[in-house]
């Protein structure tokens, strides 16, 4: 169970950064005309910024909290 819950938050967290990867990636294109692959807005990818940012750290807290469970259980049967 611990286990599970801890993969899903890696790969939360994994989510969350390729998000704010592929967002960059628009943001750094700004210059570019869209005919070009550059965005036709830039509102998406600065929101994706945010969402991707918020995704992680929440992710991380559910890893966070798993790792507390293990170490408790460990305890717990020590």
């Amino acid at each position: 169970m611990v286990g599970s819950v801890m993969n899903s938050g890696v790969q939360g967290i994994q989510r969350g950064y390729d998000m704010l990867n592929r967002s960059a990636d628009q943001i750094a294109k700004a210059n570019i005309p869209p005919e070009q692959g550059g965005p036709e807005e830039l509102y998406t990818p600065m929101t994706e910024q945010i969402s991707g940012k918020v995704q992680v750290q929440a992710s991380a807290k559910v890893v966070e909290a798993a790792s507390e469970t293990l170490g408790t259980l460990i305890d717990i049967k020590v």
